[in-house]
């Protein structure tokens, strides 16, 4: 069981692996969104052990907050993500053009990614909410946000 976490999370890395590998149109993507996300794994003192105490490598997690596999997870995930649309619906993307970043249904987009950060860290502050909810309610409250920005 001291290793279900580091199993875990090398079978995500695993998968990564494979699409990077099988996808090389996606590969720059995936690493610089890999590299952005696994940083979020350094979050992990807000959540052990209130929310979980996961049996990481030399009990790292419950001796220092911090383990190596909540970073290869974090690595991981970001860079699947980061595809995963595209991988089950093949789709053609392509960058805005700068006159089209204007138009005024686009005038919300930074205050609509920034609102899970902000709802966030109000309820870990101002509240005595265990931060994986408050996480929770930050990321619907984001998601639900944007679905009803979106034009129709």
């Amino acid at each position: 069981m001291e290793y279900a976490w580091l199993i875990w999370s090398f079978i995500i890395l695993g998968l990564w692996g494979l699409i990077y590998w099988r996808k090389p149109q996606f590969r720059e993507e995936m690493w610089k969104l890999s590299i952005w996300t696994m940083p979020f794994g350094l979050t992990e003192p807000l959540f052990v052990p209130e929310y979980w105490a996961p049996p990481s490598l030399f009990g790292l997690a419950s001796k220092t907050g911090f383990d190596v596999e909540s970073l290869l997870f974090s690595f991981a995930i970001g860079g699947i993500g980061a595809v995963l649309y595209r991988l089950v619906f093949p789709a053609n993307l392509s960058a805005f053009e700068e006159h089209e970043k204007q138009h005024a249904r686009h005038r919300l987009h930074r205050v609509i990614l920034f609102l899970p950060v902000v709802v966030f860290l109000v309820l870990a502050v101002f509240t005595r909410l265990n931060h994986i909810y408050c996480g929770v309610i930050a990321l619907f409250l984001g998601g639900w946000r944007h679905c009803i920005a979106a034009p129709t």
